[in-house]
């Protein structure tokens, strides 16, 4: 099935600067193709949603944005940076429709741990964990 989940897009919203940049992403699991050519523009302070059949690519291109795949062809970049890199995927949140943390974990368990990869101290976590209650 081939996913032509978005044809393209470049709205600009005033002099914003674009976020994330997708052009012709192309991307292949064996003989099915995910992505076909895909382009996308985001623009600071814009809200993006992607809606779409099972099978048409959301996950894929979702997986393209934060770095864990790479696209057969095209590029994708996210502050002008390759999402690829660790120091742009920091700065890369992304919240999944499901997110799979085992129910034993604690909300401070789990933003500890978030936070302990991105290099944040254990004192600025507790801080800002008491400031949100």
């Amino acid at each position: 099935m081939t996913g032509r989940l978005i044809e393209a897009r470049a709205e600009t919203i005033g002099e914003a600067a674009t976020v994330l940049d997708a052009r012709s992403v192309v991307h292949r699991f064996g003989a099915t193709t995910a992505l076909d050519g895909l382009t996308l523009a985001v623009a600071a302070g814009e809200c993006v949603a992607l809606l779409g059949p099972n099978g048409a690519g959301k996950t894929t291109l979702v997986r393209s944005i934060i770095g864990l795949l790479r696209p057969a062809s095209g590029r994708v970049s996210v502050a002008g940076g390759d999402p690829g890199v660790p120091a742009v995927r920091r700065n890369i949140g992304v919240v999944q429709q499901e997110v799979g943390f085992p129910k034993t974990l604690t909300v401070f368990d789990v933003v500890r741990g978030a936070a302990e990869r991105t290099g944040a101290s254990r004192a600025s976590v507790l801080e800002a964990l008491s400031e949100m209650g």
